[in-house]
């Protein structure tokens, strides 16, 4: 019976990522030299266990390339850890370039693509190049003496089911073979007899000796990738020069039946750490589809017990109660297994700074905070793309050159900050920088040239803030691969205000600039007030609205080819009648109702006939369905069947600035 290793694959891929994700992360807080002693020998074990544990698994299900070149990387890093090669500038560019390398062979072997060989052979070839550059302590003969070797007597008994779960404990074996002196018994003890024999199952234990100069924690990575399913038990004595040989036995031999444990000197960053369930998405996507269908039901059944008799409808309404309960609180539970932490997002971006910021020849320190705050996976993977586009902008655009710094009385490493928190309901990012800021000028100049002012308009800095926005708006004075084409925040807002966001920013000439992206938590379900103008209902989205009030004659204002103001406690915003927009016969002015309204910083008046109530709505897409239509963000079903349309609460506010 041939065992069918496919069905590792997926859990394979997916864990690959994760860890390569995790040792880029290392290796960048290695770089940036805050840790030292037994936090940086940490990070330099987590980087190479990275590798250690997707060479092994790539070897036991045949992705013989992924395997052999994880096998060279690992060689490397290893050197790292014993002091023997030199972690400089060349080194860490070479091991992040392996990083970006490998990810192509997982994809390539995801896909069943040729992988890059050429690429892999250049990659070995650096990483055999920095080998040979010793490091500074071992070539002065400061480094461990030869001599001052450990023996670890080990007992290693692999799980009945390591063959099942794609493990090789022979492939084990060979790794302590390398690291020094190794003697292997095999105890046949539990070999079972010719009829009971199961090839498939491991029947073997082994007693081993090794003697190296590797350190307990090395030995006991060997063992991680099989620590949940082997028993593993360690006994370490040591030799070193001029003193008496010394036998102790380790204080957590028990602990190790099941596997190693981390240092508690250098623990792991927690944000590094996984205990995630891997669900398909289309299980995930099926289940917020049933709860939405849920929702709508409980409306409906709302709508039926208003048809009751009084003695009815009161056991009715008990009913409807507790289901209404139940549905929040599995609504609640559904959309949870959909929410991670922003920094999933975040987790990409000091790679991207580093880089971008070497190639502009500029010193730049990133800060994240609030990577704990949580947003639906699905606007996570809608929102990486805005983001990269505003960090690049803020690297190229903003931050300056560490000479323009120094003239200017600032420091010569700039600063950019990821922030992110939970407000209202929604969630804030915020990307800013301590540099430039944007300058009125210099924006007036280039808008008078692309035609973008009117003759004799002059600019304030909102206005600024503004047209920096506008499609092919660009103040770079020369393309380059970064900017100066156009293509760039005009598409952000858009992509931001797909997912019913909002994009603004803030400026101060000389001291930076910071773009704020609000988002709500998720597109799935949201809270709206339900609305009519003339026969029709709209709703709109309750995290939008400020206030609701009766309308006054005498606050209307009318501006010459403008259209129309209303005078809300001494400020004036402006009038949108939704009767107008939507082709709708709706009431007088003074018979209305006016909502202030407010998204990306700037608040609107919004004339309707009247409020029905609060409803809690499942949003459709109408794009995918239908068509795009102006002002519409979606649709949803009401508890009488009948299809209501959403507003796009940020596009009326644009609408009405414009």
């Amino acid at each position: 019976m041939t065992l069918d290793l496919t069905r590792f694959h997926e859990s394979f891929f997916s864990e690959s990522v994760e860890g390569l994700d995790a040792t880029e992360a290392h290796l960048l807080a290695l770089e940036a030299g805050a840790e030292a002693g037994p936090a940086r020998d940490e990070r330099l074990n987590a980087v190479f266990r990275g590798f250690h544990s997707i060479k092994g698994a790539a070897g036991s299900l045949g992705f013989r390339a992924i395997s052999d070149f994880t096998h060279h990387v690992e060689e490397f890093l290893d050197r790292w850890r014993k002091g023997t090669t030199a972690i400089d500038r060349a080194g860490l560019d070479t091991v992040l370039a392996c990083i970006d390398h490998a990810r192509g062979l997982l994809r390539a072997a995801k896909e069943g693509s040729e992988a890059g060989g050429e690429r892999s052979e250049e990659l070995v070839s650096r990483l055999g190049t920095l080998s040979r550059k010793r490091n500074v302590a071992a070539a002065t003969g400061s480094a461990t003496p030869a001599d001052a070797a450990t023996t670890y007597r080990i007992r290693f008994k692999p799980g009945r089911d390591s063959f099942r779960q794609a493990n090789d404990p022979l492939r084990l074996l060979r790794v302590l073979g390398e690291m020094g002196k190794l003697s292997a018994k095999a105890d046949l003890a539990t070999l079972p007899s010719g009829a009971d024999f199961d090839p498939e199952c491991c029947y073997l234990a082994w007693d081993l000796e090794l003697v190296t100069e590797a350190k307990p924690e090395q030995v006991e990575e060997v063992f991680a990738w099989v620590r949940d399913t082997s028993e593993v038990t360690i006994d370490v004595s040591a030799r070193r020069p001029s003193r008496p040989e010394r036998r102790r036995t380790d204080r957590r031999q028990s602990e190790r039946r099941t596997g190693p444990r981390r240092s508690e000197e250098a623990p792991m960053p927690e944000e590094l750490r996984t205990d995630r369930l891997h669900v398909s998405r289309d299980k995930i996507d099926e289940m917020v589809n049933l709860v939405g269908e849920l929702v709508i039901t409980k409306t409906m059944m709302k709508q039926v017990a208003l048809s009751l008799d009084a003695a009815s409808a009161a056991r009715f309404e008990d009913v409807l109660a507790q289901l209404e309960r139940n549905t929040r609180d599995l609504q609640s539970s559904v959309m949870g297994v959909r929410m991670l932490p922003i920094s999933h997002a975040f987790g990409r971006f000091p790679r991207l700074v580093r880089d971008t910021s070497q190639q502009l020849g500029k010193e730049v320190r990133l800060e994240v905070t609030g990577g704990d705050a949580e947003l639906d996976k699905s606007m996570i993977e809608k929102l990486v793309d805005p983001l990269t586009h505003l960090v690049r902008n803020a690297l190229d655009h903003g931050v300056e050159p560490p000479i323009e710094r120094r003239d200017r009385g600032k420091p010569d490493v700039a600063t950019l900050r990821l922030h992110a928190r939970h407000r209202g309901g929604h969630i804030e990012i915020m990307v800013s920088d301590d540099g430039r800021g944007i300058d009125p000028e210099r924006v007036e100049a280039r808008a008078r040239e692309v035609g973008l002012l009117r003759e004799g308009e002059t600019i304030t800095p909102e206005r600024a803030a503004e047209i920096i926005f506008e499609p092919g708006f660009s103040t770079a004075a020369a393309v380059s691969e970064l900017s100066g084409r156009g293509v760039g925040l005009d598409v952000v807002r858009k992509n931001i205000s797909a997912l019913s966001g909002s994009l603004s920013v803030e400026t101060a000439p000389g001291r930076g600039t910071t773009f704020v992206l609000r988002l709500p938590l998720t597109l799935a379900i949201i809270d709206g007030m339900l609305v009519t103008v003339g026969g029709e209902a709209f709703i709109v989205p309750l995290a939008y609205i400020v206030e609701c009030l009766q309308p006054q004659a005498s606050a209307l204002k009318s501006i010459a080819g403008r259209g129309m103001l209303v005078e809300v406690r001494g400020r004036y915003l402006p009038l949108l009648e939704l009767g107008r927009l939507t082709g709708t016969e709706a009431a007088p002015y003074d018979q209305g109702l006016l909502m202030v309204l407010e998204a990306e910083g700037n608040q609107i008046a919004l004339l309707v006939d009247g409020l029905v109530g609060q409803e809690q709505v499942v949003i459709k897409s109408l794009e995918s369905n239908y068509r795009k239509v102006a002002f519409i963000a979606g649709a949803t079903i009401l508890g009488e069947g009948r299809v209501v349309l959403i507003l796009d609460v940020a596009s009326l506010v644009r609408s009405a600035r414009e």
